[in-house]
């Protein structure tokens, strides 16, 4: 594996990436960027030989100097809850599409050769300020795909099972806190993969981003009912409180208007670039009519498994 850096490197899915590294034997070419510096504590106790830089994707100066010398980059870095980018949309701005329009820039003028963007099924037609600014990330990426430079490219998925932002930890807080999980619909739908389902997915990415530069990777998920997850985690303790702001009904991973431009490449869509060819048949791919439903035991495996993350 070349040199390889995450943004956001300390959170969840870059401690998921770590993980793999260690047992792969690249642990020792990963540099964590992040601004979290309780967290590249925790992180360097656990794996020492990684190298961890303070910064914010916001500050341009700072992101060049520590992408220099990098060949592979993975763009996590952003803010993530639904709730709080819709009460602090210029926080979210800041972070989510400026933060990425400066690894953009800053990748392309240190020589990096692969940039690998992680959106989110929230970008699929967008409801919320979330879902928006990782709209604006995939595009932006495809973009600087045309530029000459990296090989830009993203993957866009659901959740990840215990990754930051998502349900299955505030659930889990709220049971040990007071007993009982708050739902706000038994009847909605999510995406899920395993952790190991999202970095192989990360990493097949970045192998293939030249071949596919300008694309957006999409996998196959597999769903699960709100209120099923619910059961997985509390059985019958559930409260049932009402939508929150922002908040789809079902997730979708390829939308109506741009299925003209998948293809489906074993269990991974990819979505061409603007201005490729189009084929004339139109589909979806929602949460509520997925290849496969997540049983409660399979969810509960999936949480296993989150919990060494």
């Amino acid at each position: 594996m070349k040199r390889v850096l995450i943004t956001g490197g300390a959170g969840f899915l870059g401690r998921a990436i770590l993980l793999r590294a260690q047992e792969e034997g690249w642990l020792d070419e990963v540099t964590v960027f992040s601004r979290d510096e309780h967290k590249h504590q925790l992180l360097q106790r656990r794996w020492p030989k990684v190298r961890c830089i303070l910064g914010d994707v916001r500050d341009y100066d700072r992101l060049e100097v520590a992408v220099a010398g990098h060949d592979l980059v993975i763009h996590a870095g952003a803010l993530k809850y639904v709730p709080e980018a819709e009460w602090n949309a210029f926080e979210a701005l800041g972070v989510n599409v400026e933060g990425s329009a400066n690894v953009a820039k800053a990748a392309t003028r240190t020589g990096v050769a692969t940039v690998v963007g992680i959106s989110t099924d929230k970008a699929c037609r967008p409801v919320n300020v979330y879902g928006a600014t990782k709209m604006l990330l995939e595009r932006l990426f495809s973009e600087a795909a045309r530029w000459g430079g990296p090989a830009f490219i993203t993957c866009r998925y659901g959740n990840v099972v215990g990754s930051t932002g998502s349900v299955i930890p505030l659930f889990q807080e709220q049971l040990k806190a007071k007993g009982r999980v708050s739902l706000t619909d038994p009847n909605m739908t999510r995406f899920w993969l395993s952790p190991s389902e999202a970095v192989t997915l990360v990493l097949w990415t970045a192998e293939n981003a030249e071949k596919y530069r300008g694309s957006v990777i999409i996998p196959r998920c597999a769903a699960m009912r709100m209120g099923d997850l619910a059961t997985a985690i509390a059985g019958e303790a559930v409260e049932l409180i009402g939508p929150r702001p922002g908040e789809k009904q079902h997730e979708e991973l390829v939308q109506y208007e741009e299925s003209g431009r998948v293809e489906q490449m074993g269990g991974y869509y990819r979505l061409s670039p603007l201005g490729e060819p189009e084929s004339s048949q139109r589909w979806t791919y929602a949460s509520h009519t997925p290849a496969h439903w997540v049983e409660v035991p399979e969810m509960r495996e999936m949480i296993e498994e989150a919990s060494k993350i």
